[in-house]
């Protein structure tokens, strides 16, 4: 009898258990959870600033930064991939006469800034 004939055969067949199966399942769920940590506005800032500004790699950023390289990677894609946050509004000081002002803040900087009334009635 061959290698293939024992195969078929019902009688020669062994069930072999996995480690997964030994173990149990529940093992495997456990273990197989990751703890995620929090990374402070300020890493992520000081990361998006060497890498953007100082034109740094992305490696020697997140060494710096002391991140994972994987982790840096993952900051940089949303930040480039991940719209704008939507528009704020704040209420001025002055009451007496409603007015909206609309600025455009790119990175701090105010780059446009007008009344949105006259803006709207001047179309």
């Amino acid at each position: 009898m061959n290698f293939d004939d024992a195969s078929l055969s019902s009688l020669h067949t062994y069930r072999v258990k996995t480690r997964q199966q030994l173990k149990g399942i529940q093992h495997s769920i456990q273990k197989s959870k990751r703890k995620y940590c929090h990374i402070s506005p300020e890493r992520k800032n000081q990361l998006i600033s060497l890498v953007l500004d100082k034109k740094l790699r992305i490696k020697d950023a997140a060494i710096i930064c002391n991140l994972n390289y994987s982790t840096a990677k993952t900051i940089l894609y949303t930040l480039r991939h991940r719209p704008p946050k939507s528009a704020g509004f704040k209420q001025l000081s002055d009451n007496s006469k409603v007015k909206l002002t609309v600025r455009t803040l790119i990175k701090g900087k105010l780059m446009h800034e007008y009344d949105y009334y006259t803006y709207l009635n001047q179309s």
